[in-house]
């Protein structure tokens, strides 16, 4: 027993020894306004989320090898295991020794924001860690690419590969950002196909509804997606079938979806995807305007800030007499 004890005292000192170790040995982290650049991106999806983001482009270039660094460390395996042992240490232990830190969800997210904060003319940069060999690299370098609306030609041919990453965080945030490149994504269209028809990951039904959502994005180019996504809309998943239907309207202008469309929306009326495909439709969707002409009235429940916008133009363009008796300018 008393062996046992001392094994775990030796490994736990090992453990806190390597971690000063690592962090004394670091370079130093460039800061703005008495903050380091860690203390910004701490402050990110907090009130102070602007502030941190305008410091952070303040910090400029020199921010993007620390930021990767910290996505290289984010919760290392010297963590988790401090994490695991932490309650089996005797209580005398616990009162010396610091208390593991939970593990922040939002941190890669943060490290994304991070990036585009650096801004635009840092993208090569961003392209090139996508071949990292870090996953959790390639993770970040996708989401710092995606919140920069940017779509880069020569990002489309990694982000590509990237969809059948190992990794599965990779191949997550690879897909939407491939697909928010419109008709730049069309190399990526047989393996949209294949996600839509097999999913990447345990979430296979919301990965496949991603993939059906990126292939409308591509539009006409995505022509051969349009046996499978007919297929899916006979799937027992609603928001599959609605996915599908909104693809099959981009990429083929057919009709048949429309209603198909139609019935989501009463059901979902906030959903932003149906009130753009809806104003893409425009007179054919024409029995969505009572309850376009009910999100105009009086919110209540509040809607959400962007529903309101988005059925106006939606209105707009399905019906213009209905939109202007509604004052809709």
């Amino acid at each position: 027993m008393k062996r046992g004890r001392i094994t775990v005292l030796c490994v736990t000192a090992a453990i806190v020894i390597a971690i000063v170790v690592n962090y004394a040995l670091r370079p130093r982290e460039p800061s703005y306004q008495e903050k380091s650049l860690i203390e910004w991106v701490d402050l990110l999806y907090t009130t102070n989320h602007t502030q941190a983001m305008n410091s952070i482009g303040a910090i400029g270039p020199k921010a993007i090898p620390f930021l990767f660094e910290k996505a290289r460390h984010w919760d290392p395996a010297v963590q988790r295991f401090y994490r695991a042992i932490w309650p089996k240490l005797p209580a005398i232990l616990r009162q010396h020794l610091p208390a593991p830190k939970p593990v922040d969800p939002n941190f890669p997210g943060k490290i994304g924001n991070a990036l585009m904060a650096v801004g635009q003319q840092e993208l090569p940069r961003l392209i090139a860690a996508l071949e990292d060999r870090d996953p959790r690299v390639r993770h970040v370098a996708v989401l710092g690419i995606r919140y920069m609306g940017a779509k880069p030609d020569a990002g489309v041919p990694v982000l590509c590969k990237l969809l059948s990453d190992p990794d599965d965080r990779v191949r997550g945030s690879a897909l939407p950002t491939l697909g928010l490149m419109g008709s730049k994504a069309k190399p990526a269209v047989p393996a949209f196909i294949a996600t839509l028809r097999f999913g990447t990951n345990g979430h296979i039904v919301g990965i496949r509804a991603t993939a059906a959502w990126a292939l409308g994005q591509v539009g006409p180019d995505a022509q051969m997606a349009v046996p499978w996504l007919r297929q899916s809309l006979s799937d027992t998943n609603a928001p599959m079938r609605l996915s599908a239907a909104i693809a099959l309207w981009r990429i083929s202008q057919d009709t048949n979806v429309v209603s198909v469309v139609i019935e989501q929306f009463d059901r979902n009326p906030q959903n932003r995807e149906i009130l753009r495909a809806l104003g893409e439709m425009g007179q054919l969707a024409k029995s969505a305007v009572p309850t376009l002409l009910k999100i105009l009235g009086p919110p209540d429940p509040p809607w959400q800030p962007y529903v309101q916008p988005l059925a106006r133009e939606a209105l707009k363009k399905i019906d213009p007499e209905a939109a202007a008796q509604a004052g809709v300018k």
